[in-house]
């Protein structure tokens, strides 16, 4: 009877120290979101997923925002995994003028993660007119397009991020959107549609177009809303008028569409437009094409029609219609920065809706704009 109240004894002190024992301490040590004041933000979003940059030994974080900005006294504000610290403090005020390094320790004391916040200045003026597509860097695996102009450095947006949580152990040249050797008198930008691997069909994206476009991808919404993971435009003060350049496409064989294999032919997809900013600081994202090009934020767009296949060098002249949408360009708001303008590619016309054919490639060079 004694030996009973033992084992009973005993079997209650085990579940009692089971209930009050602490919960082991967070070993993640991420930035979940950064947020700075929204009226002071170029783009609605700021991306915190990107990969690991072994040019800054830092995960990057960089953030656009509106002329008349004050760089050398913001305090941007960070939720963190549970647990995590980070130093410098959430909310402390930095100056910008450079980047700022942010280290984030975990709950258990045992990860570090480090972040570089590279905060610029978006104006109308830095965006260039002509893009050769000659420099990129190499992000984690996948690289990220730039031109560069009078000193300053605009960053091409593309899906490389996203498709790199469906294929994490892909080579950056089994990227969709890669920097190509193979320009008409240099590098060029070469965009191939690739198959996203079982995860990729396993939530209905079985297949990523090679895309670039003037934006960013937001790729915190790249599995939940994809269309609205990429960010067009980008402000220009500028009256667009004629957009040419080079490319050569090649389809894919086997088309997919709603997982089946079909008889349709690929086609790519370039294009450009020009659009006025709403109130709420919304850009316009990959649905845009979905809906047929139709937003009452339209000015102008620069629609290629043909998608015909070519093995050569082919130029491409592509006027904006601004009699399409019955809109005009106002001088006062051109000058105050309110119109985005971008230019988009894309391997696959309808890679937004995740149907195309595996190794569609599109290469694209020379690109320029001719403005009023």
């Amino acid at each position: 009877m004694k030996n009973k109240w033992l084992y009973i004894l005993f079997g209650l002190l085990i579940m009692f120290s089971s209930c009050i024992k602490d919960e082991a301490p967070n070993a993640e040590a991420d930035i979940v979101s950064c947020s700075l004041p929204k009226d002071i933000l170029a783009y609605s979003t700021i991306n915190v997923g990107m990969e690991f940059n072994k040019n800054i030994n830092a995960y990057p974080i960089y953030i656009s925002v509106k002329p008349g900005t004050d760089i050398t006294a913001l305090a941007p504000e960070f939720e963190l995994t549970p647990g995590a610290t980070i130093e410098p403090a959430s909310g402390s005020v930095h100056d910008f003028t450079n980047p700022v390094r942010y280290v984030v320790t975990s709950e258990d004391g045992m990860w570090h993660r480090t972040y570089s916040v590279d905060i610029s200045i978006l104006t109308p003026a830095n965006i260039p007119t002509s893009f050769t597509f000659e420099k990129a860097d190499t992000v984690g695996k996948y690289h990220i397009l730039y031109e560069e102009s009078d000193g300053n450095k605009v960053t091409w947006g593309s899906g490389n991020s996203g498709f790199s949580l469906a294929m994490s152990t892909a080579k950056p040249y089994e990227y969709p959107t890669v920097l190509s050797k193979d320009g008409m008198d240099g590098n060029c930008v070469k965009m191939v549609t690739r198959n996203t691997g079982n995860l990729g069909s396993l939530v209905g994206m079985p297949i990523a177009s090679g895309n670039l476009f003037l934006g960013n991808f937001d790729v915190l919404n790249a599995m939940s809303k994809p269309l609205e993971a990429t960010k067009f435009g980008v402000p220009f003060d500028k009256k667009p008028l004629v957009l040419t350049g080079y490319y050569k496409y090649k389809s894919g064989s086997k088309f997919l569409e709603d997982g089946n294999y079909t008889d349709k032919k690929d086609e790519f997809s370039i294009y450009a437009i020009m659009y006025e900013l709403p109130e709420n600081g919304k850009l316009l994202d990959g649905s845009l094409q979905t809906r047929n090009f139709e937003d009452e934020s339209m000015i102008a767009l620069a629609l290629l029609e043909s998608s015909e296949e070519k093995d050569e060098w082919t130029k491409f002249e592509i006027p904006f219609d601004y009699n399409r949408y019955g809109k005009y360009i106002d001088n006062d708001k051109l000058a105050a920065g309110k119109y985005y303008f971008s230019i988009v590619f894309a391997s696959s016309k309808e890679g937004a809706l995740f149907k195309g054919a595996e190794g569609s490639t599109l290469m694209v060079d020379n690109v320029e704009l001719i403005y009023e």
